[in-house]
């Protein structure tokens, strides 16, 4: 595994620089300031932070027009995978990682994850009860290139809020509801 050649503080920096913008922003267009948020909230939700992001999606969906919540919340997620995609190259290059990358379970992962690389990345960013986190791992592992792993980013996450963005639509839910439950299943998410 290659490391990428440019600072890897490159896209941190411009995830907080984009942050601060953001919460900037939020201060001045109140009107927007929901939606201005979910930029840095995309960042923290779709890293390794447990959060419940879905909840959010949900809730916006009742405030602002569809398109521009998936709009918004794919950009915000293409930079904060681009991001997750080099951190994990830069930790699995390595030479401590060469026992797990060596390990016969990841190369069992490899081998059905060359099968159908693309649409296994899609699946797993659309469907919520299929941790995309191992996907992430054997993209990396595999040299799949972040071209293709980001049009997969596009087409999963793409329609997967546009669906949870479509039930704010068509059920305007308390934001409150929407928090409990976000905490809720968050909760039996890490228990489990």
């Amino acid at each position: 595994l290659a490391t990428p050649a440019r600072s890897p503080w490159l896209l941190p920096g411009l995830m907080v620089g984009i942050s601060v913008l953001a919460l900037l922003a939020a201060q001045t267009w109140d009107e927007w300031s929901h939606l201005i948020y979910l930029v840095p909230y995309t960042f923290l939700g779709n890293s390794l932070a447990p959060l419940p992001y879905d909840g959010a999606v949900v809730y916006l969906g009742g405030r602002y027009s569809l398109l521009l919540i998936v709009v918004v919340a794919v950009l915000a997620t293409l930079l904060i995978e681009a991001w997750n995609m080099e951190l994990l190259a830069r930790l699995l290059a390595r030479e401590g990682t060469r026992p797990l990358r060596s390990h016969r379970v990841t190369q069992w992962s490899l081998h059905w994850y060359r099968k159908a690389p693309f649409w296994s990345l899609v699946a797993t960013c659309i469907i919520p009860i299929i941790p995309h986190y191992p996907m992430r791992f054997l993209a990396v592992l595999a040299g799949y290139p972040l071209w293709k792993y980001q049009l997969s980013v596009v087409l999963g996450r793409g329609a997967r809020y546009v669906g949870l963005a479509g039930v704010g639509i068509a059920m305007p839910i308390p934001g409150i509801w929407i928090a409990v439950a976000s905490v809720v299943l968050l909760a039996f998410g890490i228990r489990s």
